[in-house]
């Protein structure tokens, strides 16, 4: 039960809302550089990452009724990527005229979007190939 609680209700939900978290943030890039030309467009990215800072710095509470307001750390298995507007730098507003697209941060944090899917999906991979290691008994 204790292995169960540990394997399924930690770990492998946080890399699901990862894996989830990335795949929305690919589709919202894709949307911004397709976007890149059309005036008085608002890029738009996703949060995932910074809740887990915002969690550092908030202080725990109890819950005695159902009803009350979650205080404190959430769990990381309720965590989910959000989409928002991207916050402009005044020198961006005066460079880029109409659109507020910067080709060169999309196409970095595309690389790095990508960079953070493939470790997610191997890390999964692992998880489960090592269940299935200990199931059969045997290693590859």
């Amino acid at each position: 039960m204790i292995l169960s609680n540990h394997l399924f209700k930690g770990k492998l939900p946080l890399m699901n809302r990862a894996l989830d978290a990335y795949a929305l943030r690919q589709q919202t890039i894709a949307k911004n550089i397709a976007n890149a030309t059309s005036p008085n467009y608002r890029p738009e990215r996703v949060k995932f990452e910074e809740f887990f800072n915002e969690q550092s710095a908030a202080l725990p509470g109890s819950r005695t009724d159902g009803l009350h307001i979650p205080l404190g750390k959430s769990r990381a298995a309720d965590v989910v990527g959000e989409k928002e507007n991207r916050p402009i730098p005044r020198p961006e507003v005066y460079f880029s005229g109409d659109t507020h697209v910067n080709i060169d941060r999309e196409m970095s944090e595309l690389a790095q979007n990508q960079i953070r899917y493939r470790f997610t999906s191997r890390m999964i991979n692992k998880f489960f190939g090592g269940l299935s290691n200990a199931i059969t008994g045997s290693s590859k």
